[in-house]
Parts: C-alpha cells; structure tokens; sequence
C-alpha cells in the first residue's frame, strides 16, 4: 500500500479498536439490561460493531477533508 491509498480512510488499530470497543459494550448492556438472550445480544453486538466501523471510517474521511 503506497500513503495515498491510506489518506482517505482510517487505520487498521482505529477500526479493530472500533469493533472490540462497540461489541463488548453492546453486547452485555443488550443481554443483561435490554433482556435480549445471548444469541441476540451477539446479533446486535456485531450489528454495533459494523455501525462503529462506519463511523470511524465517515469521520477519519471527513478530519482528512480539511488538510487538502
């Protein structure tokens, strides 16, 4: 990958800290509190890490914008 490739988009670590972060919070407050059953509140868990990667990708994109 040359530095081009990588200007736009965020960095592997962001986006792996992205999903950890998102499953292990979502997952458990969806289990224990919303009283969802674990294979839902896993479900949902990765749905929420699918959002955060998103999110951390639309906002690396949008801080690079300005430097241009």
């Amino acid at each position: 990958m040359t530095d081009s490739d990588d200007s736009g988009g965020a960095s592997l670590a962001s986006l792996l800290g992205a999903v950890v972060s998102a499953f292990l919070v979502v997952t458990p407050v969806s289990a224990l509190l919303l009283g969802f059953n674990w294979t839902q509140a896993v479900l949902i868990g990765g749905f929420g890490s699918v959002v955060a990667v998103a999110s951390a990708t639309v906002t690396a994109r949008r801080a690079g914008d300005g430097d241009d």
